[in-house]
């Protein structure tokens, strides 16, 4: 199947080069290649030990008819490790871009790595940043020079006979004042599920809210390292099963520290205070994207890294993931690689981050 979509890819990329030529229309490509290697021991308690081991190849290409916009199409193909295709998935990438110094805006289904940032793990989970590399939607952004925000629609699954609509509103912004030390954002969910068509009785819609106001200090100035941020703050969420009527509002404490030194680094994410993920017993991975861990009343993350190679277009990374919740311990040892080329035939950005 992936080899039918490829030719297709390459026909149409053919088809659009000849017409960006005749009429003065910019042609724009872009390749990622991935593989992961993702190794987990421990208790299953939350979280299922097992072994991910797969590459990915996302090849794109596309228009830019202005200085600011384009549109741009491709494919993502995950691949197992192993002889044969047999369980190797394809989706498609198809969206419009603009890009100007203040705002850029994405429609249609775009990689999930134009976000500043990668999402925590109460909002996105790593098995997620494996299998769901784009954002099925529209996204918004802004850029200051002393903040952005991203905000942006996922909508995760049309309603059928036999599938619940399910979408989620995203956003994630950070200001840091003329200092340079201080800094304060936000992240903030509405998740929603709702039923299947002519749904059976006892179907409900589950409305899912989670806010998380931070502060924070940036000391990578003033010391030796090249990054030492410390962000905190409260993590909450509001979430009702309209069969049953009520919120829940479990809310906690949030600690995010990271610290990077020359191709080292140690970042750790502690969370103490209510169950965030209430009805996750019920509803699991069809209503949340966020780590299962968030389940606990205690869930402390620590990695360390290394980045082995590290430039404009190669990152790969060694890392240990320590994952402690109450009552559950699992180790994960993992190895991933990202290479990221495009431009304008040949003219290369770096424009990805890790996962």
């Amino acid at each position: 199947m992936f080899y039918h979509i490829l030719r297709k890819i390459v026909a149409v990329a053919a088809v659009v080069c000849g017409i960006a030529v005749a009429d003065a229309v910019e042609p724009t490509w872009s390749i990622d290649f991935g593989s992961v290697f993702d190794n987990r021991e421990g208790d299953e308690g939350m979280n299922e030990a097992r072994t991910f081991f797969f590459t990915t190849l996302a090849p794109e290409f596309g228009l830019r008819f202005s200085p600011k916009d384009r549109i741009a199409g491709g494919a993502v193909w995950t691949q197992p490790l192993e002889n044969g295709v047999k369980d190797g998935k394809v989706i498609p990438t198809l969206y419009y871009r603009h890009e100007s110094d203040t705002w850029k805006f994405s429609m249609g289904m775009f990689p999930r790595t134009q976000l500043r940032e990668p999402l925590p793990g109460f909002l996105w989970c790593d098995s997620l940043a494996y299998f769901q590399r784009n954002i099925r939607g529209a996204l918004v952004q802004y850029n200051h020079r002393h903040g952005f925000f991203d905000a942006y629609i996922d909508w995760r699954a049309m309603q059928s006979e036999t599938r619940r609509e399910a979408f989620n509103i995203v956003f994630h912004g950070e200001w840091r004042p003329k200092s340079k030390v201080f800094l304060t954002g936000a992240h903030a969910q509405m998740n929603h599920l709702a039923k299947t068509k002519n749904a059976p009785e006892g179907q409900s819609v589950v409305d899912n809210f989670l806010v998380n106001p931070y502060v924070g200090l940036d000391f990578s100035r003033a010391t030796a390292l090249d990054s030492l941020v410390v962000k905190a703050g409260a993590l909450a969420t509001i979430e009702r099963d309209r069969r049953f009527g009520g919120w829940k509002t479990p809310a906690g404490l949030w600690v995010d520290a990271i610290f990077e030194w020359r191709f080292l680094g140690l970042r750790n994410s502690l969370y103490a205070g209510g169950k965030l993920f209430p009805l996750y017993s019920e509803y699991g991975s069809l209503l949340y994207q966020g780590e299962s861990y968030y389940r606990s009343d205690f869930y402390n993350r620590t990695d360390i890294y290394a980045r082995i190679f590290d430039n404009r277009y190669l990152d790969l990374q060694a890392q240990l993931n320590f994952n402690f919740a109450k009552g559950n311990f699992i180790f994960y040892q993992r190895l991933i690689l990202n290479i990221h080329l495009d431009g304008v035939f040949g003219r290369g950005r770096n424009s990805r981050h890790p996962l």
